[in-house]
């Protein structure tokens, strides 16, 4: 993106949120800022509709300071309105049948997203690019979570904290569902402190060693003809391979996870490597910091020790929409199968409470793991931690 696009899209949104303030929503800096960095990863790129999604995600909430009323009816005003000062032209054939679809920005955070391959219009940053760049790399498809619970050509739209009920009994604990940063209370020292708990000496297999010390001790007391004195192997070293789930639905969540990060690239935790996946881990995992940079899932599999690395898994499961996907399930199963004999630990920290996780791939996930996917306290951290 070229520095006058950049411009022209920072004064798009920065005009876009002045107008929904000015309309009744009581929207702060803050989120106007994890607006910025959501479209600087590429989310909200692919038109329009791809935009209004990205803003509905973060911006409405079920309270009268976020009306989602008076989010459509002011998000169509300023489309109408911006029509008249930068048009937007709709695609004349349907993006999944374009030779560059696959190659264009447009694809790279959101192309697992189902609703990205429907928009019907493109959001141009200037009035005479008409035609994507046919130049661009192109990048690993991702896998497409395709909820069981939806109808052939129905697109789930999330919101920041809401969202629709699959059951009248399941009601009333998601309306009561809200949440801030504040609600999270993992902070860099308790990752630290996790850290320090899986870094403590573990068992290798059943393999021995001889125990110096007390083979001394022993012939001081009963002569030279004594056993030698074995011990278990024991190792001190872990390195840790963080995973974190940039699905449309875990964009409001991605503050709170931000301990984590903030330890690895602070060096606090070391060795370590961070990754994202969509949905669910497929043939190719994808930089933290540089989402279209994939890497083939074999060849990350072949730096893993089965001695020393510790998965965390940082994933709703599908609860933050309360979707139920067989192909999620398969996809996660599959991942496990492969993953389980090159790793010390698994563990899986979904931002959503247990009793959201009801209907959803989050509950049938959660026993494929035998009950061990726990939600994002310091308890449920610390306690895996001591599990090592």
């Amino acid at each position: 993106m070229s520095i006058l696009q950049s411009i022209l899209l920072d004064s798009l949104l920065l005009n876009l949120f002045q107008k929904l303030r000015d309309a009744g929503m009581a929207l702060t800096l803050e989120q106007y800022d994890l607006l910025r960095q959501a479209v600087t990863q590429g989310y909200g790129l692919g038109g329009w509709q791809d935009l209004r999604r990205v803003c509905r995600l973060l911006w409405v909430k079920p309270c009268a300071n976020y009306d989602a009323s008076i989010f459509d009816r002011t998000f169509d005003d300023y489309i109408q309105h911006h029509h008249a000062k930068m048009p937007v032209k709709p695609d004349q054939t349907p993006l999944e049948n374009t030779p560059s679809s696959t190659k264009t920005p447009q694809n790279l955070p959101l192309s697992s997203d189902s609703e990205a391959t429907k928009t019907p219009q493109n959001l141009s940053i200037s009035s005479g690019a008409t035609q994507p760049p046919q130049n661009l790399p192109q990048i690993p498809p991702r896998g497409r979570e395709v909820p069981s619970t939806q109808t052939t050509g129905e697109v789930q739209v999330p919101v920041a904290i809401q969202t629709s009920s699959t059951s009248s009994s399941f009601e009333n604990t998601k309306n009561n569902f809200h949440f801030s940063p504040t609600d999270f209370p993992i902070q860099l020292q308790d990752v630290q402190t996790a850290w320090r708990l899986l870094r403590r000496a573990v068992r290798v297999d059943w393999n021995y060693e001889l125990d110096i010390d007390a083979t001394l001790y022993q012939i001081e007391r009963e002569g030279i003809f004594t056993d030698v004195v074995m011990r278990p192997v024991r190792i001190r070293q872990a390195e840790l391979l963080l995973l974190i789930d940039d699905s449309p639905a875990m964009i409001p969540f991605f503050p709170v996870l931000q301990p984590f990060i903030q330890a690895i690239e602070e060096a606090r935790i070391t060795p370590a490597w961070i990754y994202r996946f969509t949905s669910y881990p497929d043939e190719y995992l994808y930089d933290w910091h540089h989402p279209t940079k994939a890497e083939s899932l074999t060849n990350i599999l072949l730096r893993l020790h089965c001695n020393r690395t510790i998965v965390l898994i940082l994933s709703d499961a599908g609860a933050a929409t309360t979707t139920y996907s067989r192909k999620r399930i398969e996809g996660i199963s599959k991942f496990f199968t492969v993953l389980s004999p090159c790793i010390r630990q698994l563990i899986w920290l979904n931002p959503l409470p247990q009793e959201r996780w009801q209907q959803t791939s989050a509950r049938t996930i959660d026993a494929v793991l035998n009950g061990k996917m726990l939600t994002y306290e310091p308890v449920s951290l610390l306690s895996a931690t001591r599990e090592n």
